[in-house]
């Protein structure tokens, strides 16, 4: 699969910059984690879906995008071992010319089967939370 850089405008990135996280979209700093992002896509496949954003910070609101593609190379390599088959999500990066870097957006789809994070324990989106779901059922 290949990844697109795809421009857009100052208000498409402002529009996105400011949306409300919740139930369908999450912002993240690009210093997360891999293994704390796959809480997050755990969470999303598991319930309905949703948009990440990873490049901009989830309280000021900054886009701060990686300096190139291959500097989110660790954030993408995940998907290979969780999504193998890469039906279950789509990425691309963001560029805007008045903001600094590019955008990694993750569109997860709801998955058919269970996805479970880093830890091996499975999360579910519930609102602006990625709540384990840790108990038989």
């Amino acid at each position: 699969m290949s990844i697109q850089i795809s421009k857009i405008s100052k208000e498409q990135a402002d529009k996105i910059r400011l949306i409300d996280e919740g139930q369908f979209g999450d912002l993240k700093a690009k210093e997360i984690a891999p293994r704390d992002l796959m809480t997050h896509i755990s969470a999303f496949a598991n319930a309905d879906g949703g948009d990440l954003y990873v490049g901009i910070t989830d309280k000021e609101r900054l886009w701060i995008g990686f300096s190139n593609m291959e500097d989110a190379n660790g954030h993408l390599q995940p998907f290979e071992e969780f999504f193998p088959l890469g039906i279950d999500f789509h990425y691309e990066f963001l560029q805007c010319d008045k903001y600094s870097g590019l955008v990694l957006h993750i569109q997860i789809n709801k998955t058919q089967s269970i996805v479970r994070a880093s830890s091996g324990i499975p999360y579910i989106r519930r609102g602006a939370q990625s709540l384990p779901v840790n108990t038989p059922e």
